[in-house]
């Protein structure tokens, strides 16, 4: 199945309606509240945050 937007090719139309519905051609939705940085999807603004509240906790990763 053939995104008709991006050229994408999917095995499953499940798969190519979810990319449609979710991300071809969609902006981000998420957005950090602390530096206003935006994400496609809600796992990656989770782990964009982690950098804020280390920095602000004093926690070294090494």
């Amino acid at each position: 199945f053939l995104c008709p937007k991006c050229g994408r090719t999917y095995s499953h139309k499940c798969n190519l309606t979810r990319h449609l519905r979710l991300e071809c051609g969609v902006g981000p939705r998420f957005q950090c509240g602390n530096c206003k940085k935006r994400f496609k999807h809600r796992h990656h603004l989770r782990d964009h945050q982690k950098i804020h509240y280390y920095a602000n906790c004093g926690y070294e990763h090494n």
